[in-house]
């Protein structure tokens, strides 16, 4: 199911499995309930283990930097308490 919403910058809709993309990043998210957007504007992903978003530059996982990502970034969020990037750990940037 897809939504487009006038007047927003993302195109809403409901994850296909656990895998959501948008400028030329995929998340890989937990199966939980949650509420998502992707699309031309980036990602957002508001699950209940975690809350994840980009503009297709920069990574925030739970309201903290998680730094730069590249066209082509895998970002796995399935594992709780831990950000994955191509398979890297990676920490929040200090502020």
């Amino acid at each position: 199911m897809i939504l487009l919403l006038s007047g927003c910058k993302f195109r809403a809709s409901l994850s296909h499995g656990d895998e959501l993309k948008g400028e030329g990043i995929t998340f890989l998210v937990p199966s939980e309930t949650s509420g998502s957007s992707q699309g031309t504007g980036g990602i957002t992903f508001d699950g209940k283990s975690v809350k994840a978003e980009t503009d297709g530059k920069k990574l925030t996982v739970n309201g903290k930097d998680y730094g730069a990502l590249s066209r082509g970034d895998k970002v796995d969020l399935r594992e709780k308490g831990k950000v994955l990037v191509n398979g890297s750990e990676r920490n929040p940037s200090s502020p």
